[in-house]
């Protein structure tokens, strides 16, 4: 029993490395098919479709506006609590301005709009891609001589790309708010004074590494919605599959991402 146990551990490990190559494999293939779309969509704008474009840059940007700005404020709520109880152990509670500042423009504000924006426009892009390749739209496409990455994927790119540094200064600054106003009620210190800190602590450096980011998550989102799209099975389960995928699949890769940039801009601007 404990050789067939040993036996099934190691086939399942073997089993998950193998499907872990493949996948990343498969990923590698995807973002060179979407590099080159993107880069023939760069030469000639006029083969973009804008319409649809622009229609994801409204499902995608408008429709979040609400949820990432109550998220925002909240967690810039939570994050000035966190720092009041912290700080005024070692008296240092004047910066906690300072610290909520700083990590929601470099960190919170574009990560947690990249995962909220995964499990609603990520999902939706698997799902919609999905059903297309069911009803085999996909196959039609492919037959009357279209290409389905500058159809299909670019217009999803592009408008993530757009929309979601955009939501992610909404979201920062709904943040900064929620920190000043816990911290005007609970150390006394003045709105104005709060806003001139922030502006002195908040560097063109951090505001990069937070545009970065939010720039590299909307590629990320986007590619890995349409490519679980494309993997869905030609059923209703594999639809639904696929957009838990999409997420689960985002929501990894921002985390690395995440990481290798604050390495990245940390080394660059210690």
């Amino acid at each position: 029993m404990a050789e067939q146990a040993s036996r099934n551990l190691f086939q399942a490990m073997g089993d998950g490395g193998y499907k872990f190559f493949t996948d990343c494999r498969g990923m590698a293939a995807f973002f060179g098919e979407l590099g080159s779309a993107l880069w023939s969509a760069a030469r000639n704008p006029r083969k973009i479709k804008w319409r649809d474009t622009f229609y994801y840059m409204d499902i995608c940007g408008s429709d979040a506006f609400p949820i990432i700005s109550l998220l925002g404020f909240l967690i810039g709520v939570i994050l000035a609590f966190q720092a009041i109880v912290q700080l005024k152990r070692f008296g240092a509670d004047a910066f906690v301005v300072d610290l909520v500042g700083v990590t929601i423009v470099k960190e919170l504000g574009p990560l947690v709009v990249a995962i909220i924006v995964a499990g609603r426009s990520g999902s939706a892009f698997a799902a919609e891609i999905g059903t297309m390749k069911v009803s085999e739209e996909i196959d039609a496409m492919i037959t009357m001589g279209f290409v389905p990455s500058r159809f299909i994927i670019v217009p999803k790119v592009l408008s993530l790309i757009v929309i979601l540094p955009l939501l992610t200064i909404f979201a920062d600054i709904a943040g900064i708010i929620g920190g000043m106003t816990i911290t005007y009620y609970q150390l006394e210190i003045s709105i104005p004074e709060s806003y001139y800190r922030t502006l002195e602590v908040i560097t063109p450096s951090g505001l990069t590494q937070g545009f970065v980011k939010s720039i590299v998550f909307a590629i990320i989102i986007s590619s890995i919605g349409c490519m679980r799209g494309f993997e869905a099975k030609n059923d209703a389960q594999g639809v639904g599959r696929a957009s838990t995928s999409a997420v689960v699949s985002a929501v990894f890769v921002i985390i690395i991402a995440d990481a290798l940039i604050t390495a990245i801009f940390t080394m660059i601007y210690p």
